[in-house]
C-alpha cells in the first residue's frame, strides 16, 4: 500500500508541476519583464540586463530574500497563475459549452437568434441549389453543392439552439444519435462506454485532453491581459494566446464529437446485445434503438 501510494503522489505531483507550476512560472516570469520595461520602455531590452548585474536584484553574491523569493515564493506564485488560467478556462467553458447564465440569457438569445437566421439562410441556398440541380447534375453543380453543404454544416449541423459553434457542435451529437438510432446519449454513453475496446477508450481520453488543453490555453490568453496593465504588448500576446487556443478548441471540439458519434456508430449493436436484446448484425435499428432508450431510462 505504501508503494501504491507514493506512486500516486508521485504522478499527482508530476501532473501538478506540469499543469500548473511550469506554465505559471513562465506567466510570472514574463509579467515580472513586463513590470519592468513598463508603457514607456516598452520595448527596451538592456533594462533586463541590469537584473544580472553586481548589485543588482539577482545578483548571484547577494544572499538575501530575493533567493528565498525565488525558491520559496516564486513556485506558490506560479501555482497561483496555474489555478487563475484553469479558473479563467473554466469560465470560458461554461460560455462555450453549456447555457449562458442569467444575466447573459438575452445576449445568448440574440446570438442564437442570429446563428439560426444564417443557419437557414446557408439551408435555403443549398436546397435551392440542389432542387435546380436536377436528377443528374453537371460536375460544376455538383462541387456549387457540396460548397453550400459545407457552408451550411459550418454554421452548424442542424438548428442553431446555443450561441456558440462550440455548444452547437456538442449538441449535434444527441441530435444526430437520437434521429438515427433512437438512443438518449445522456443514459447511453455510460453504458456504451464499457462495451467500448481500449483503443477507442484512448482515442476519446485523447481527444478530451486535448480539448482541456485548449480551452486552458484559452485561459491563459484571457489571464495575459492582465500584465497590460503595465505593459501594453502584454494585449497583443493576450490576443495571439486567446484566437490560437480558441482554433484548438473548435478542432478539438469536432474531433471529440466525431469520435462520440463514431462510438455510436460502431458499438450501438453491440450495447443491444449486451443488454440482451436480439440484435442481427448489421447496424442498429430504430425501433430497437427505441427499446434500448427505454430500458435505460428505467421509465424516467
Amino acid at each position: 500500500m505504501n508503494t501504491v501510494l507514493a506512486e500516486l503522489g508521485r504522478r499527482y505531483m508530476e501532473r501538478w508541476v506540469a499543469l500548473l507550476v511550469l506554465p505559471g512560472l513562465l506567466y510570472v516570469a514574463g509579467a515580472a519583464v513586463a513590470y519592468r520595461l513598463g508603457h514607456t520602455h516598452w520595448a527596451d531590452l538592456g533594462r533586463l540586463t541590469g537584473l544580472l548585474e553586481p548589485g543588482g536584484p539577482l545578483d548571484g553574491r547577494r544572499p538575501s530574500s530575493v533567493w528565498v523569493f525565488v525558491i520559496a515564493v516564486l513556485p506558490v506564485l506560479s501555482a497561483a497563475a496555474g489555478l487563475a488560467a484553469r479558473g479563467a478556462a473554466a469560465a470560458l467553458g461554461r460560455l462555450w459549452f453549456e447555457p449562458w447564465p442569467y444575466g447573459l440569457r438575452r445576449l445568448a438569445r440574440r446570438r442564437t437568434a442570429v446563428r439560426a437566421e444564417r443557419s437557414e439562410a446557408a439551408d435555403r441556398a443549398y436546397r435551392a441549389e440542389l432542387e435546380s440541380a436536377g436528377a443528374r447534375p453537371s460536375a460544376a453543380t455538383g462541387a456549387r453543392i457540396d460548397l453550400l453543404a459545407a457552408r451550411r454544416n459550418a454554421v452548424a449541423l442542424g438548428p442553431p439552439a446555443h450561441p456558440t459553434w462550440t455548444g452547437d457542435r456538442l449538441d449535434a451529437v444527441h441530435s444526430r444519435v437520437w434521429g438515427w438510432y433512437r438512443l438518449d446519449v445522456v443514459f447511453s454513453w455510460p453504458r456504451l462506454w464499457l462495451v467500448l475496446n481500449e483503443a477507442e477508450q484512448n482515442a476519446l481520453r485523447v481527444a478530451r485532453a486535448e480539448l482541456d488543453a485548449a480551452v486552458t490555453l484559452a485561459g491563459w490568453g484571457v489571464l495575459t491581459v492582465l500584465p497590460a496593465l503595465w505593459w501594453w504588448p502584454s494585449l497583443l500576446l493576450a490576443a495571439g494566446v486567446f484566437a490560437l487556443g480558441l482554433r484548438r478548441t473548435r478542432a478539438a471540439v469536432d474531433t471529440l464529437a466525431h469520435l462520440t458519434e463514431a462510438a455510436y456508430d460502431l458499438r450501438a449493436a453491440t450495447l443491444a446485445r449486451e443488454l440482451g436484446f436480439d440484435v442481427p448484425e448489421g447496424r442498429l435499428s430504430p425501433e430497437t434503438g427505441a427499446e434500448v432508450t427505454a430500458h435505460l431510462r428505467k421509465h424516467v
